[in-house]
């Protein structure tokens, strides 16, 4: 009976044993899935401008001259919004993992926006911003020109303590509070396609900024403002029988759009998520917010297909999987988890979304069927028949935040 029993034991222990190593191992799968995913990205950015019309590459634009070809030679170095998430992940990759190299990426990003922002600045003559290095930088009309971009500079700022970062960052702030189209009460909106458009990614072009600002001014002002917006946006663009946020709200005439974009959704949940994080636990409306990102993960667990990911138009199943969207929801879910913020009950919508979207990383670390960038559409055909593009930016530092979550989930 002893042997048995003993037996018994080294059985028990064995499987427990194994349990822990296979949590540990897919837990450093994981941070090496990201790694690769991040190294990738650093192998691509190039640094450099380079002229369309003759494909020379120029180490120094402002000894070469300005002409309407030139251009970052990578979209990964380019001011756009979608960069700024990806600032954002590699700092937050850099703390999980304890590699500066991360940090220094968004650090060299910077430098090379900024070492020519003067310069182009000053010979800029009302061109499309599109076509002019830095045009959306220098022009700052709405919130995708600067809030997530502002919002990873202000993460720059506390260590590099640059007045030009200032600068930008306390006109960025003015642009979000005081300069950008809004309804009457006060929601972020936008000119086109129709005037006063409530777009539900502008979410994420402002709140992540604004409480970023509130914590490097410890003002108030900025918290409150983003809490704000989060209400209004849900308020507007919540629709009660699918759980789903719709992709805009028209303002001229009262009403909302009519289709559930999978991105659109995404942003708005990371950006509550990320208000929450940064939030101060005594602010008197903390439990709105987390009631609001509580209400949409129950709704988009009903949504998940099979495989874990979500699909590129959440309530058509025959739409395609998209893999921004999805990374949206595991990181916001898991983060959710992670904060104790929602029950731990929802820990396997997160860990299938990660395996999901780990079919979706090749072996050199690029991404997959990342839906391209994509404005307001009036009829579904639109959304059904939006490209996907493989490495796409809008979907990099969303596939590392959720990563980076679902890697502190295994603990």
């Amino acid at each position: 009976m002893k042997t048995k029993i003993l037996l018994f034991i080294s059985i028990l222990l064995a499987v427990n044993s194994t349990t822990v190593h296979a949590q540990e191992k897919t837990k450093k799968d994981v941070i090496n899935t990201l790694k690769k995913v991040a190294d990738n990205v650093v192998k691509q950015s190039t640094y450099l401008y380079y002229d369309r019309s003759t494909g020379e590459m120029i180490d120094n634009i402002q000894q070469y001259g300005y002409n309407r070809n030139i251009q970052p030679q990578s979209d990964l170095n380019k001011w756009v919004y979608s960069n700024g998430v990806i600032h954002m992940a590699f700092n937050a990759l850099a703390e999980v993992i304890d590699d500066e190299k991360y940090n220094n990426y968004t650090r060299k990003n910077f430098e090379f926006f900024f070492n020519d922002f003067e310069y182009l600045k000053s010979i800029y003559n009302g061109q499309s911003i599109w076509n002019f290095p830095l045009g959306q930088a220098i022009v700052v009309e709405e919130l995708d020109h600067c809030g997530a971009m502002g919002a990873s500079l202000i993460e720059l700022y506390q260590t590099d303590k640059n007045p030009a970062y200032k600068a930008y960052i306390d006109r960025a702030a003015n642009h979000i509070m005081n300069v950008q189209m809004r309804l009457d009460d006060g929601t972020l909106s936008r000119s086109f396609p129709e005037n006063n458009t409530v777009w539900a990614d502008d979410l994420y072009m402002s709140v992540p900024f604004l409480v970023r600002m509130g914590r490097l001014t410890g003002d108030s002002k900025y918290f409150d403002e983003a809490v704000k917006q989060v209400v209004q946006f849900n308020n507007l663009l919540y629709n009660e029988n699918k759980g789903l946020m719709t992709h805009c709200y028209y303002g001229d005439i009262g009403t909302t759009g009519g289709s559930f974009w999978g991105r659109c959704n995404g942003w708005m949940m990371v950006a509550i998520a990320d208000l929450l994080k940064l939030l101060p636990e005594n602010h008197p409306q903390r439990d709105t917010v987390i009631a609001l990102l509580t209400r949409n993960i129950k709704a988009l667990a009903q949504y998940q297909a099979q495989n874990g990911l979500w699909h590129q138009l959440l309530d058509k199943r025959d739409s395609y999987q998209e893999t921004s969207c999805s990374a949206m929801f595991t990181y916001s879910i898991a983060l959710a988890i992670n904060e104790g913020w929602i029950d731990d009950r929802y820990k396997s919508i997160a860990l299938a979304g990660w395996e999901g979207i780990e079919t979706q990383i090749s072996s050199e670390g690029g991404i997959k069927n990342i839906c391209v960038g994509t404005s307001i559409g009036n009829n579904l055909k639109y959304y059904y028949e939006r490209p996907v593009a493989f490495n796409d930016i809008h979907g990099i530092g969303a596939v590392i935040l959720a990563g980076i979550e679902v890697s502190k989930l295994l603990k």
